[in-house]
């Protein structure tokens, strides 16, 4: 199985900051392939929402 093959070097690049589509790409696998490999190893999973917080559009300025 795929995932028991690279699940180790995909937690680890995971570990090191990149994404998980990163992940996928470097290894030639599809992103689901990937995350399950990343999963498979008990490494616990980012927020990916947690990116956006903080981050808001900035306010417009009326012309008055």
């Amino acid at each position: 199985m795929i995932v028991k093959k690279i699940s180790k070097q995909a937690s680890e690049m995971y570990l090191e900051g990149k994404s998980i589509e990163t992940i996928a790409s470097e290894l030639d696998v599809c992103y689901r392939t990937a995350r399950k490999a990343v999963w498979a190893e008990g490494v616990e999973l980012r927020d990916s929402s947690t990116r956006l917080k903080g981050r808001t559009r900035p306010k417009k300025v009326s012309s008055e």
